[in-house]
């Protein structure tokens, strides 16, 4: 991991303290500019958990380390691990089997599994806007993270969810 990688890795870790709508706009920005995600795994089982409503949710994550370090903060977690997943790969297969499933999707949870909750169809077109206005716009050449500026961005066309 370069320098440049293990800062972003150290910016996401310090955003797992934000609250939901704000680690949201994290996630979003972060996958928009890796296009990589994570989900936990424990040999053929992939995590799942339940919201308040009792909505079965995918946890995601933004990066290995905040997967990490939210499934090390759950005992009854220890035996998964943070699995990558590209993003093409995930819309294609991953997104359409839990609509089909109805599953919502649980956004980047913090190390006591709270999250912004969302359907993959509303994730996947957060993702998109934000990279539609990542190529109209030139590029900053630092690839850091701008949590503020996709907070609005995010403000600006989307309603923000639950958390």
């Amino acid at each position: 991991m370069n320098e440049a990688d293990r800062a972003a890795e150290q910016e996401l870790l310090d955003y797992a303290q934000l609250s939901g709508p704000e680690r949201y706009a994290a996630f979003v920005a972060a996958i928009a500019r890796t296009r990589q995600l994570w989900v936990a795994e424990s040999g053929e089982f992939v995590l799942t958990l339940f919201d308040a409503d009792g909505q079965e949710l995918l946890p995601v994550w933004p990066s290995t380390g905040t997967a990490r370090a939210a499934l090390a903060a759950a005992p009854n977690l220890k035996g998964y691990a943070p699995v990558l997943r590209e993003l093409e790969t995930w819309r294609a297969k991953a997104a359409p089997a839990l609509t089909e499933a109805g599953l919502g999707v649980g956004v980047f949870p913090n190390t006591t599994m709270q999250c912004a909750v969302v359907t993959a169809a509303e994730l996947l077109g957060h993702i998109d806007a934000v990279l539609a206005d990542e190529s109209e716009q030139e590029d900053d050449g630092d690839g850091a993270l701008d949590l503020e500026r996709a907070q609005r961005e995010l403000a600006q066309k989307f309603a923000k969810p639950k958390s």
